[in-house]
């Protein structure tokens, strides 16, 4: 027999979920991470106020790229101003985050020829960031991308940021940190741990970019079904 939940029980229900997705846990321990104790205010992105970007909306979507940026890198590389204002980079919290999941195409012989820009979209609610700042840990990251790569094949920013988390937490990473501590490490070691965690995944469906040994990302391709497909020999 099935038991009519109360407005009380409904209220203490929300209030769990909304705790889970306040302490970025709502999509499983993996995600678990700190918060800043302030938030960006203006996050809006708009490619025309931008250098070196540009807009191609009509250029087709054939297959999606998955861009995952190792952190350490990422915050070694900042001059040290820019790096002590960065949150990500102000605690040892973060390894392998998404940078962007990026429409792209075929056909495409130069970078600009890849689906960019498509439309200018309003700066996105404070709880939709929060729900996936431990996979992309800032606000700017997560609207930009959003503007940049997601209006190009999604109809909405929950659609293209769950989608996101979806192929994200479909990977199983190996522990990175314990790999790059390798003296003798190059891509073709990162590489193959990661074929190895992922039995389904090819090796020509990622590619790995290191600068020296320092690890810079890695790309995997996925086809219109977030299946993994190989990925082409294009910009």
């Amino acid at each position: 027999m099935m038991h009519e939940i109360t407005s009380s029980q409904k209220i203490t229900m929300n209030f769990i979920v909304l705790l889970f997705i306040l302490f970025g846990i709502a999509n499983g321990a993996q995600n678990v991470c700190r918060f800043p104790k302030k938030w960006k205010s203006n996050y809006d992105f708009d490619y025309k106020k931008r250098q070196h970007e540009w807009a191609t909306p009509n250029a087709k979507t054939d297959y999606y790229k998955l861009v995952l940026s190792w952190s350490p890198t990422f915050c070694k590389q900042l001059p040290s101003f820019n790096r002590n204002q960065t949150f990500q980079c102000q605690y040892d919290d973060f390894g392998l985050v998404v940078h962007g999941f990026w429409a792209q195409s075929k056909n495409a012989r130069t970078l600009q020829q890849h689906p960019r820009n498509c439309r200018n979209v309003e700066q996105l609610p404070l709880m939709t960031v929060k729900r996936h700042f431990c996979m992309m840990p800032d606000e700017s990251l997560i609207q930009a991308e959003w503007e940049k790569h997601g209006t190009c094949s999604f109809r909405s920013a929950d659609e293209y940021l769950n989608t996101i988390e979806k192929v994200f937490t479909g990977l199983t990473i190996p522990n990175m940190k314990q790999i790059l501590r390798d003296k003798n490490i190059d891509h073709f070691k990162v590489k193959k741990a990661l074929l190895e965690k992922n039995r389904s995944l090819r090796a020509n469906q990622i590619t790995v970019y290191m600068k020296g040994k320092d690890l810079i990302d890695i790309k995997i391709c996925y086809d219109l079904k977030f299946n993994f497909t190989p990925c082409p020999r294009s910009w």
